[in-house]
């Protein structure tokens, strides 16, 4: 919201407020610069009553319930959510001229994973075998079955964008690996490791949200060229295993200790990678932020807020111009 509004974007949005958790959204002022209605994804006709309302050109689809561990506690509200969400989505817009262009975020944990140090490309098999993994790859296939059909002969781009292991400033969801290692260094406690040896793609925050707005800008421009499914992820290089994340949070932090954990409540795969050949060849998008400057961006959000005060709009705004200056060069 906060990159639309730098845009000069009319922004619209609902959201849902299950907990009483710090929220980025409310300490951005946000409520204030965008019209805003909280509505359940799941309350079709509210959440089309909305659309109808605010007629937008272009939307963003980011609602779910996104914490894979949580999937194993309540795995019905997370496939309500994160499928239901999404068909109330396609459906509410089937009808509206306006809207030209809808992207839909899912996950990178949508690919059916063969446990292999292999890259994920956009044509590989969809599955996956935890509640929140599956959950994204029947959305997946909601949104494909709707471009294919329902909207196969409408003037409206719709593509799934499958990012994931995304880190940066304000996000304080539990079961996160950067919000949990700040929240033990604030209590001067030893960080607790899940799964310390497990790879993963880590990518700045900026990074896919430029993928998105690209995106989101082509499939408006030219429905039918850009309607498909797309990875946004890092280069290889970034790919480092969780301890050596920590480890990284700890130096720019500068103090913290780790404590590897021998509780595991809940399956997870070991590697996972993302092609993102397709976005560059196509969107002549790629990350430009490598692991080291995702880090130090993402821990110095944290510090400057929580440490020395500033104003969290400020410090977002700042790292937000600086990325578009340094993405275009």
């Amino acid at each position: 919201c906060s990159w639309l509004i730098r845009l000069g974007a009319r922004v619209s949005g609902i959201g849902f407020l299950p907990n009483n958790n710090k929220r980025l959204f409310d300490s951005l002022n946000l409520k204030n610069k965008i019209k805003y209605t909280n509505i359940d994804v799941r309350e079709f006709k509210k959440l089309s009553n909305f659309i109808k309302q605010n007629k937008p050109s272009i939307i963003f689809h980011l609602a779910a319930q996104p914490i894979v561990s949580y999937s194993y506690k309540d795995p019905l509200t997370t496939f309500d959510i994160n499928f239901r969400g999404t068909l109330n989505l396609l459906e509410c817009c089937r009808n509206l001229n306006y809207v030209k262009s809808i992207v839909l975020i899912t996950s990178d944990k949508c690919y059916e994973n063969i446990g292999k140090s292999k890259s994920y490309s956009e044509n590989d098999k969809l599955g996956g075998v935890d509640p929140y993994s599956a959950s994204k790859a029947l959305a997946e296939f909601a949104i494909r079955s709707y471009r294919k059909t329902i909207y196969k002969n409408k003037n409206c781009g719709i593509s799934s964008a499958r990012a994931g292991n995304v880190i940066g400033g304000g996000d304080w969801s539990k079961d996160r690996l950067v919000p949990d290692a700040i929240r033990f260094i604030l209590r001067k406690d030893l960080i607790k490791l899940r799964n310390p040896n497990f790879n993963r793609p880590w990518q700045f925050i900026l990074e896919p949200l430029m993928g998105y707005l690209i995106l989101g800008k082509k499939q408006y421009e030219n429905s039918s060229k850009y309607s498909s499914a797309w990875n946004f992820g890092p280069r290889s290089e970034n790919i480092k295993t969780v301890k050596e994340v920590v480890k990284m949070v700890i130096k720019n932090w500068g103090e913290g200790k780790i404590k590897q954990s021998n509780k595991k409540n809940f399956k997870e795969h070991q590697h996972l990678q993302l092609n993102i050949n397709k976005a560059k060849k196509y969107l002549n998008w790629a990350p430009i932020y490598n692991i080291r400057k995702s880090i130090t961006e993402t821990v110095l959000w944290y510090y400057k807020v929580l440490r020395e005060k500033e104003n969290p709009i400020d410090v977002t705004n700042y790292q937000i111009d600086k990325y578009m200056k340094e993405f275009r060069g």
